[in-house]
This record gives structure tokens, sequence and C-alpha cells, in this order.
């Protein structure tokens, strides 16, 4: 072998011998998973224990961390290793905060660690200010430390108590002492708990105030009706009042009333009714009825001062009245001109010197309730027994004897009446043994001679009934 080939061959030999230890180490590696805190990932160690495998994975560790399978175990196999981070708590106390690694997350265990305890009235409250929640990790944790004070509460004796609360306010709620709105708190709800601090609260009384329609409970630390409406903010206005009186003490029972109170004037206007006059026109032929003059109703104006209380009236006083203007009578012209008229009718032409609708009816003897054969049966108003021809009518409209003619009747006397028989209403007389059914509207025809002026009914009902 020459000086050349040597070196050669010794070169040859180490690259091989390289080439062997890194196959060796290649093939020495292996793939592990590691889980922390959740997260899953993969690594190639070569390894021969878990530890040695985290820190090859780059993966730190706390003390208080905890690895499953321990530390000292050969890496598994198809499992990954676990890594369970303690976690990172704050706790604050005796005016100082720290960041502590809680491998035990139970608050006691914590506060142990660092070597506090609760003393008697002491406050732990985790994220938030709420008590520590069982079986959840805080991430802060605040040691309030009890302080001594003195509540005094209303009449009652003082008491001496401890609290860890940092407000007048959240001490009395977590003391448990009610306040109503009116109670006054000294020193104020707001003000920080300090060592021996005294706490003052001064009841208030419970009252309703009825006002308005509505009842308004309240509660006052005023001395009279007037000082409690102050404070509940019901103002009196004009001639308002309360019961009891504005300066009268709070009632036993708070029930304090408003009465409100109003008065106004009225301007009442009353129509004076006018009267109807009726006038006779010679001119106007009878039957024909207008108006001359239109009635006007009177005015009469009355001032009338009514007191309302809590909305009803209560009192209305007539303070003036006059007379504002006269009422005009009506006044109605009739026609009081006879004019003498013929009728053609199948007995022959008659004259007549007046005519108007009516509602004419029938009736005979027999349908009274008079029995057939006594003196009075059949017997009409007039005197006359009832027979074809007489008639009943309402003699406010004519007088008895009044002839006249009825179509398809025939001649008629008015001899009769009836409780029915009233304004344009004519009932037509049959015998028993004629009689015949009516009930229609007619025209009526009166017959002359006309009987005298003082005898004619000149004003009608305007309609048939």
């Amino acid at each position: 072998m020459t000086s050349l080939q040597r070196p050669l061959a010794i070169g040859f030999g180490l690259l091989f011998l390289v080439g062997l230890v890194t196959v060796y180490a290649l093939t020495a590696r292996q793939r592990v998973q590691i889980q922390v805190d959740g997260r899953v990932y993969a690594a190639d160690v070569n390894a021969g224990t878990v530890a040695a495998a985290l820190e090859q994975a780059g993966v730190w560790l706390d003390p208080a961390d905890r690895v499953s399978p321990p530390l000292d175990a050969a890496p598994p196999a198809g499992t990954p290793i676990v890594v369970t981070r303690a976690p990172v708590v704050g706790v604050t106390a005796n005016g100082q905060t720290v960041l502590v690694r809680a491998p035990d997350p139970a608050p006691l265990a914590i506060l142990q660690a660092l070597g506090l305890s609760l003393g008697p009235g002491d406050m732990l409250l985790a994220d938030g200010g709420e008590p520590p929640a069982a079986g959840v990790a805080p991430r802060l944790l605040t040691l309030q430390r009890a302080l001594a004070i003195e509540l005094v509460d209303g009449g009652n004796p003082p008491q001496a108590l401890r609290t860890a609360e940092r407000t007048v306010g959240e001490a009395l709620w977590a003391l448990r002492t009610p306040l109503y709105v009116g109670d006054v708190v000294d020193p104020p709800l707001d003000t920080p708990i300090t060592p021996a601090l005294v706490i003052t609260v001064q009841r208030s009384r419970p009252v309703l105030v009825q006002a308005d329609g509505q009842a308004l409970p309240a509660r006052t630390l005023a001395a009279t009706v007037g000082q409690a409406l102050g404070q509940v903010g019901v103002a009196l206005v004009g001639e308002d009042y309360t019961l009891p009186a504005e300066d009268q003490p709070l009632p036993a029972d708070g029930l304090i009333t408003v009465v409100r109170v109003r008065e106004e004037t009225l301007t009442d206007q009353q129509l004076i009714p006018f009267d109807t006059v009726y006038q006779a026109l010679a001119d106007v032929e009878l039957d024909n009825v207008y108006q001359v003059q239109a009635g006007t109703p009177g005015v009469l104006r009355r001032l009338t001062r009514v007191r309302y209380e809590n909305g009803l009236e209560v009192a209305r006083v007539v303070e003036g009245e006059a007379q504002v203007s006269d009422p005009v009578p009506q006044v109605i012209g009739y026609g009081t001109q006879i004019v003498i008229r013929t009728l053609a009718t199948p007995g022959g032409t008659i004259e007549y010197w007046r005519s108007y609708t009516m509602y004419a009816t029938s009736y005979a003897a027999k349908f009274t309730n008079r029995t057939p054969g006594t003196p009075n049966y059949g017997r009409t108003a007039s005197g006359q027994i009832l027979t074809k021809g007489l008639v009943a009518i309402d003699r406010s409209m004519m007088p008895f004897g009044t002839r006249m003619y009825v179509p398809g009747y025939g001649f008629a006397e008015a001899a009769d009446t009836g409780g029915g028989v009233r304004g344009r209403f004519i009932d037509l007389g049959f015998d028993d043994f004629n009689y015949e059914s009516w009930s229609k509207v007619i025209t009526v025809y009166f017959l002359t001679p006309a009987p005298a002026p003082d005898a004619i009914r000149y004003i009608i009902p305007s309609t048939v009934p």
C-alpha cells in the first residue's frame, strides 16, 4: 500500500463509522405523544425516562406540576405523557398580593401553603368577590380581615360586632340589617370600614299617603303630617287639606289622606219654553194649518259655584241668575172658511162641508160584554140601540148627532164612543145579523148643514191612528 493509499483507507473507514453511528442514532429515537393541559402533540426523542423525554421535547416543568406516568418511568408507547400544570393563583392578604402555583386548588390549602389562616369574622373571596366555589380552582383569592365595629340600630342597645366587609352598606347587608327608604345611616353607606367604627341607624316610620287616587306607601322621620308629605313629595295646592291636618303629629296607623279641593263657576243657560198660540184665519179654507210665526225659547243665564273634593261634588251654590231674552210665542194659523162641495155616491149626490181620512173598524152588539136580552144590550152611549148607520167616534173630534157619509158603508150618525176610539178613528156599527169586518183607512165626508162655528173642532190630529 502506498503512502497515498493509506490516508484514503483511513478516511473511508471513518466515514463508514460515522454512518453506522448515524444509522444507530436514527434507529434508536422513538416518537412519543405529550399532553399538556389538554393539548396533545408528538415529539421524537431518544430517552430512557419520562423526565428525559419531556426535557428533549422542550417541556418545562414546575415542581408543582403533575406528570403521568412518573418522571422516572420509561416513556409509554401508544399512550401520551400527561402533564397537568399547577394553576397560578393570586393571593391578596394583609395588604400584599403574591402569585403562587397551587398543586392543590382548594382555597384553604393555598392559604396554608403561604402560612395564612382565617380568623374570626374573616372573609375569603374568590374571583369577582364571591365566596370560593367547591371544586373550582380560583385565579384570585382575597383574604379580608374582620374589624371590630359597633352598631346602634334605632332604640336598641349598641351591639359589638366584627365584619370583614369593606363599606358600611356591605356590613349592614352582611349582618342582615334591613334598611328602608327614609332610614338614615351615619356614617353614609359608602364609608369604608375602619377599626372601632360606630354605625348608627335612625329608623323611619311607615306611612301610607292616599292622594290623587293612589295609595303611596313610604317611610319617614318627620314629626308632623306636613313634614311627611314634603318628604314623600306630595304638595298641597290652593284649598287642599289633609286628614289629619298638616300641623298634627303622624297618626298611629300611619294613614294620611290628601283631599284635593277644586272650585269652578258654571255658566248655565237654561231655555225658557215658548208658548204656542193658535190664530183663526177667516180667508183660509178649513183643515189647512201652517205656522204663522216660529217660536223662540227665552234664555235664563245662571252662575253656579261648584266645589269638588277628590273629584266628587260636595257643594253647589247659585250665585246669581238673569233672564237674557224673553221667549217668543209660536203662532199656528188655521183655516175657518167652510167650502161646500158635492160627491156622487151610489145613493145619489151628497153635499158635504168637510172631509178627512180616518181609520175604520167595525163592531156589533154581540162583540160587547153585555148579555143578549138585557135592557142595555146593544145600547150606545147616546142611548140609541146599535144598528147599521150608527158609529162610534171620539167626542172631542165631533159631537153626537154629527151626520156623515162613509164610502162602502153608507150614511152614518155619530152615536157611540169607546175607550179605544181616539182621534181620527171611527168604529162602524152593525146589527148582529149583518155584521161586516172593517179594518182600513177611508175618507169620511161630513154632511151639510155645517154646525155652528163654536161646535167645530178646527184643528184635528195630523196622523191617522
